[in-house]
């Protein structure tokens, strides 16, 4: 995780409000954009990214495929930028909380099955059009109401991934709890990927638990690789 507080500065064409979260891959703050009196979410990458001579134009390139999705379940991207040694992506800002917050409560099986419907509805869009999101997780979906998912964070594992070689972090950008075993490896990635990630939050909505857990985020990444998957049935007898 990286240090950087922006709250009150400019960048392009926003003027920083408040910050709404941190990750290890970003900052998100709210914005305001005077130009069409509205508010935004600003997402902004480390610093680090920088010292790579090639990050921006594979930033630029990435920003542009993704500004492209239009989709109802996918959180839209109005325009990016970089200043100042910081790139920044510009979001609509959606004032809702998260899937993770809202597996906080018991969640019905029609509940989860349509939730699931939607994001995999919205990978599916992002897969024919050529995208992987390579970080599918609960945290990366925000809640725009009780029903109506919305993915965020595409491309961003793909931007991060000259960030990971430079700071030494982990075999790979992803969260280990989600990660495909050909992600843990290293491996070359396709939309396989986010499905098995998809199963992975399914699992966890109808459990209350993701399948796989151990004491080091790499023990649980190992078990991805090697384990057999948990039955269902095994960990919840009364599932019809």
């Amino acid at each position: 995780m990286f240090e950087i507080n922006l709250i009150g500065q400019t960048l392009g064409a926003y003027t920083i409000v408040s910050k709404i979260g941190q990750g290890g891959m970003a900052v998100v703050y709210k914005a305001y954009e005077p130009g069409l009196d509205r508010y935004v979410a600003l997402k902004v990458l480390p610093p680090v990214l920088a010292m790579d001579r090639g990050f921006a134009a594979r930033f630029e390139r990435e920003a542009k495929s993704i500004a492209k999705l239009d989709h109802p379940n996918i959180l839209p991207i109005y325009s990016y930028g970089q200043q100042s040694g910081l790139s920044y992506l510009v979001m609509r800002f959606v004032q809702a909380g998260t899937l993770k917050e809202k597996m906080g409560e018991p969640l019905g099986l029609a509940y989860i099955a349509e939730i699931t419907r939607q994001i995999g509805s919205a990978l599916q869009y992002a897969h024919d059009n050529g995208i992987i999101h390579r970080d599918i997780k609960p945290s990366n979906i925000l809640m725009a109401n009780e029903r109506w998912p919305l993915l965020t964070d595409f491309g961003l594992a793909k931007m991060m991934e000259s960030a990971t070689r430079l700071t030494g972090t982990g075999v790979g950008v992803g969260t280990p709890a989600y990660m495909s075993p050909e992600q843990a490896q290293g491996l070359e990635v396709d939309g396989r990927t986010d499905i098995y990630s998809l199963g992975i939050m399914l699992y966890e909505m109808v459990i209350g638990k993701v399948p796989y857990e151990a004491e080091t985020p790499m023990a649980v990444v190992l078990k991805h690789i090697t384990a057999p998957l948990p039955l269902p049935s095994q960990a919840k007898p009364d599932l019809p």
